[in-house]
């Protein structure tokens, strides 16, 4: 399906299909680490898609995430909070997609420890390509550390993330 033809150069998405798009930056992509460097939206051009119809079950979802199991040394999450995600217009008639999360997680074994930080990620998709033109994502703290300390995984996300937006648009 050409998304193109669907809406206007000047518009967002549908609803559903900007929630599915947000929905898989945020949830696949949350433990990954790189420089955030968002892009800027003109003033009054994002909506909240928490605060949305779609809210509920994106906060499900990410209930039902644990980002943690896959680190080392850590056995599961202790808080995975996304606190804002938002849909913007985005440049050349694209959408950016931003969200901003809190993360803590646990571990039982001998050392039992909590790491916590927060997650900040940034993606533009050319909407009639359904494409990810650019991906920026970031987590500080203590578990940003340790995620840093695992390597290729930024390569991993993007192709995830672009992945899931194809099998979204129909491509």
């Amino acid at each position: 399906m050409n998304l193109k033809y669907l809406m206007p150069s000047y518009s967002l998405l549908p609803p559903l299909r900007m929630a599915l798009l947000a929905s898989a930056v945020v949830l696949p992509l949350s433990p990954l680490p790189m420089a955030a460097t968002p892009a800027e939206a003109a003033p009054g051009s994002c909506w909240s898609l928490l605060q949305s119809k779609f809210g509920p079950q994106i906060e499900k979802s990410v209930n039902e995430a644990d980002p943690c199991k896959k680190l080392p040394g850590v056995d599961h999450k202790d808080k995975f909070e996304v606190k804002s995600l938002d849909v913007c217009d985005g440049p050349n008639g694209g959408v950016q997609i931003n969200a901003h999360a809190e993360m803590a997680c646990k571990s039982h074994g001998v050392l039992k420890t909590t790491i916590k930080g927060e997650l900040d990620a940034s993606m533009t998709v050319d909407v009639g390509a359904c494409h990810i033109t650019d991906l920026h994502l970031g987590i500080n703290g203590p578990i940003g550390e340790l995620i840093s300390s695992v390597g290729g995984l930024q390569e991993l996300a993007r192709g995830f993330a672009q992945a899931k937006i194809s099998e979204i648009c129909g491509k």
